[in-house]
């Protein structure tokens, strides 16, 4: 059986990437298309456990996997698996909290190369904090508590936690509104609407 393909989406705080799978899935109510999966860390935060622990990305990393290969496993044929955040972005925030990257990989078992390989692709979506900082949100307007030049620094944090994947794609804000943003991702996985 073909593998179904899995698409990351990645980049930092208030870049687009719920604005744009509520979008899809606004135009594909049924899931007839789109298999989308969601972020895991607010589920780890209901639950108890604190980003400012190594537990935590490990189990985001450990919860992300579990629902990805869920889908997989139904996933009808033509449906794409679209994911919000994925395996490496926790290594992003491992790193802002200033600890080693060898010591992620350590803590969750598992190499780069084999997270990196679950992705068909990965598309970045630039946070507006780079280039479109008059457009960023946080608290009390948005539930992100990331000041602006914080909110870079994930973005930054990002690009280096998901570096070696041979197909990854950023879709910068530069002389961009959301609609050219949203119609630059769906030429990025324009690709992936044919069926299998």
């Amino acid at each position: 059986m073909k593998q179904k393909p899995i698409i990351a989406l990645t980049g930092g705080p208030c870049g687009g990437k719920t604005t744009f799978m509520q979008e899809l899935r606004a135009e594909d109510p049924h899931a007839d298309r789109w298999l989308m999966v969601p972020e895991v860390a607010p589920l780890l935060f209901q639950a108890g456990l604190r980003a400012k622990e190594k537990c935590f990305q490990r189990s985001v990393v450990y919860l992300q996997i579990a629902l990805e290969d869920s889908c997989v496993r139904v996933a009808k044929p033509g449906q794409v698996i679209l994911c919000h955040r994925r395996a490496l972005d926790p290594l992003a925030y491992w790193l802002r909290s200033g600890w080693e990257e060898v010591q992620f990989f350590e803590c969750v078992g598992k190499s780069r190369e084999e997270l990196l390989s679950r992705y068909k692709e990965v598309v970045h979506l630039q946070a507006v904090a780079v280039g479109a900082e008059e457009h960023y949100r946080r608290w009390p307007d948005a539930h992100r508590p990331e000041a602006v030049v914080e909110a870079a620094e994930m973005d930054r944090l990002c690009t280096v936690a998901w570096t070696g994947h041979k197909a990854r794609v950023e879709v910068c804000n530069s002389g961009r509104d959301w609609i050219q943003k949203s119609c630059v991702l769906r030429a990025c996985l324009s690709h992936f609407e044919v069926a299998d």
